[in-house]
């Protein structure tokens, strides 16, 4: 996992989905917050800096059954692969 998260770091773009399989991704703060891919990317410079824990990303996670996953930042709601049902 701290392989991709470094490479995505490096790259300055976080990914939404995983692959294989295409599971929609949040991620995960060092204050053990949550934010959405689009806030990664659109706050990048901030990820870096490892003392600030409201954005230093350290993990990142799928979201298979949670419907009622929101974004710290943004609180918009984030996807889930299995958790809402039509």
């Amino acid at each position: 996992m701290q392989e991709l998260l470094k490479e995505m770091r490096e790259k300055g773009e976080f990914d939404f989905y995983a692959w294989p399989g295409g599971y929609p991704l949040f991620y995960i703060t060092k204050d053990y917050g949550i934010l959405c891919p689009k806030c990664c990317n659109e706050n990048n410079e901030l990820l870096n800096d490892e003392f600030n824990k409201q954005w230093f990303v350290i993990g990142y996670e799928v979201n298979l059954e949670d419907g009622e996953l929101y974004c710290d930042h943004c609180y918009e709601k984030i996807e889930s692969a299995y958790g809402e049902q039509n």
